[in-house]
């Protein structure tokens, strides 16, 4: 009797052992075995909105803005929505003449590749940066008989040039920061005559100071 009750008694603490030796091998795992979670990490963020930095320079939403507004209006002027062939447009480097770092290659390509996503057909462009070191290369080789000479090459020049520059004022305290900036673009034609003006402007105030690069 008293053997019976000590095996039942050893049942139970074996049982209660088994079930004790499983919560902490859940527990490990559950907590110091397996991998960490991973932190969240970067977040896709729309470039036509404001970040949550809250710079007071120009940002890429300012970049969308200025070039969508600078396309949709060049491509409704005379000169390039009634043309009976499409004009060829020279974008030149975009100008700083603001105290801030600008990218102005990012404002030649975003308005660029905003202008052909509007009228494809209706405007061209000359890719100066692209096709003159090319070619100087080019004729280096055919001058000394290291490539066979193709046809003649006739390079198209422009009908308009397409120029813009930022300029802006800052101010700037112990606690806050305020920084004005004004993008002109302008269409010149040919002969030199302005065609085409736009402007975008933008003021910006902040507690707190950005650094951009």
């Amino acid at each position: 009797m008293t053997a019976g009750k000590g095996c039942v008694k050893g049942t139970t603490m074996n049982a209660y052992l088994i079930r004790w030796t499983g919560l902490v091998v859940t527990m490990a795992v559950g907590s110091g075995c397996a991998s960490p979670s991973p932190k969240p990490g970067v977040q896709y963020v729309d470039p036509a909105t404001a970040g949550t930095l809250g710079g007071t320079g120009l940002e890429s939403q300012d970049i969308v803005a200025a070039a969508n507004k600078a396309a949709a209006s060049i491509v409704t002027l005379p000169q390039i929505a009634q043309a009976t062939t499409p004009p060829i447009v020279l974008i030149t480097p975009v100008v700083n003449r603001s105290a801030a770092p600008v990218d102005t290659e990012l404002y030649t390509t975003k308005l660029r590749g905003i202008l052909m996503s509007y009228a494809p057909d209706k405007v061209r462009f000359l890719a100066r940066d692209v096709g003159f070191e090319t070619s100087k290369r080019e004729e280096q080789l055919r001058s000394q008989g290291e490539v066979r000479a193709g046809r003649p090459r006739s390079a198209h020049t422009y009908d308009y040039i397409l120029t813009a520059e930022v300029r802006g004022i800052s101010a700037a305290s112990n606690a806050a920061q305020s920084d004005y900036f004004l993008v002109a673009f302008k269409l010149v034609d040919y002969d030199d005559l302005l065609v085409w003006e736009s402007q975008y402007e933008v003021k910006k105030e902040g507690r707190y100071h950005r650094i951009y690069r």
